[in-house]
């Protein structure tokens, strides 16, 4: 593979050596193309790229990525030392607002949904930041305190996000949140954490985090897993994300009903359920940000109370559930062709899964319902034989280039 496909690669594996090197031994001779999302030219990006060229010298440009790994190991010191620069400024300048008060977000998924609800709600009556994008790792949020926090700033709402035990923690120790919101545990990224115990685990840091005059929010269905934690914090428990705002908004003083309006004008998060009318008379869900079982299943329940002649799911699955990837995308399919009309696989990586599932559920009907197509692009077409006026489309997931 090119180096600068190699490099792509190792951005999307953010810099992880393991899954760059896994991937490479589950893929032998693929290229990951800059389809969907291009190569981000940071200095860090820069750097390796000219350090590897001249490494590859060595192995007379034949082995690229053994050059590239040796390039991250020999630069690993100066990047420790630039991100632990960087966390320290932020944290230097948290010191220095007293007045901040800091809510963090995380949860297995609606972080950011969540996120951007509070926000709305909030920012009309107090000077409220929050994170942006997928700033919401330690050096992400490091960059949003630095550039963005100003001395005005009241309100702070941070989304968390978390790969492995520990990861939640550290972000806590750096934005020392005062409210604390899990939205959901789920078998969201499993394949890294294992197993659902360590989900719930890494989730609960934020609330383990919390001062002894701090409130944590959970979901009503948490409330058995948490008993047994020495939490030391006040707990309030919600059953939608609804309650869930009205309570945060009453901490702040803010009514009911001034709440209520506030949600009715929030702008949709993008990517995730929202809903576009056509001028073809076409609803499409855009549910293509990420997936999770959970958050598959509620996508087709949005989908089947969309009222609509013809419903069509389009979907390359869901991954990163190591294990069970095979049997959860299965039982998620299942689950579609009860639903949906017609369903558009995307992509090999969990076709054989998808097909599996649908054929179990639809028996001779599946030649005529289920079609695949090699990425998003090849559904289009698709799409336009099979959408007729008064339809409705989910787009459930899109994944990154290094998936085919």
């Amino acid at each position: 593979m090119p180096l600068k496909n190699l490099l792509y690669l190792l951005q999307l594996e953010e810099y992880d050596l393991k899954r760059f090197d896994d991937w490479l031994g589950r893929n032998p001779n693929r290229i990951v193309l800059e389809k969907k999302g291009q190569l981000n030219w940071t200095s860090k990006a820069r750097l390796l790229f000219v350090l590897t060229n001249f490494l590859n010298i060595f192995t007379i440009g034949k082995r690229p990525d053994t050059a590239l790994k040796t390039a991250v190991v020999i630069l690993l010191p100066v990047d420790t030392l630039l991100k632990n620069l960087l966390v320290w400024r932020a944290r230097r300048k948290l010191k220095k607002m007293t007045n901040l008060t800091v809510i963090g977000i995380t949860g297995s998924y609606g972080k950011t949904t969540t996120k951007d609800a509070l926000t709305h709600i909030l920012t009309n009556k107090y000077q409220t930041l929050k994170t942006e994008g997928n700033y919401n790792t330690v050096l992400g949020i490091a960059k949003t305190i630095t550039k963005n926090l100003r001395r005005d700033h009241e309100l702070f709402i941070v989304e968390m996000a978390a790969y492995q035990r520990g990861d939640i923690k550290a972000i806590a120790e750096l934005i020392k949140p005062k409210i604390g919101i899990i939205t959901a545990i789920g078998q969201m990224h499993l394949e890294r954490f294992k197993t659902p115990e360590n989900i719930l685990k890494t989730k609960i840091e934020l609330i383990e985090s919390l001062p002894e005059d701090g409130i944590g929010f959970l979901q009503r269905e948490l409330e058995q897993q948490i008993n047994n934690l020495k939490i030391k914090t006040k707990i309030v428990f919600f059953t939608s994300k609804e309650e869930l705002f009205l309570k945060i908004a009453a901490l702040f003083d803010i009514s009911n009903n001034d709440a209520l309006g506030r949600i009715k004008t929030m702008p949709p998060t993008p990517h995730r359920q929202e809903i576009i009318k056509t001028s073809a008379g076409i609803t499409i869900i855009d549910d293509t940000y990420n997936s999770n079982p959970a958050g598959f299943l509620l996508a087709l329940e949005l989908l089947k109370n969309i009222p609509a002649q013809r419903r069509i799911l389009v979907t390359p699955g869901i991954i990163e559930l190591g294990a069970k990837q095979f049997e959860l995308n299965k039982e998620a399919a299942r689950a579609a062709a009860k639903i949906a009309d017609y369903i558009v696989i995307v992509g090999e990586t969990n076709k054989y899964a998808l097909e599996e599932g649908l054929r179990e559920e639809l028996g001779p009907n599946f030649e005529n319902k289920v079609f695949w197509v090699k990425d998003l692009d090849k559904a289009k077409p698709k799409l336009s034989e099979l959408t007729t006026a008064n339809s409705a489309v989910l787009l459930e997931n899109d994944l990154p280039d290094h998936y085919f």
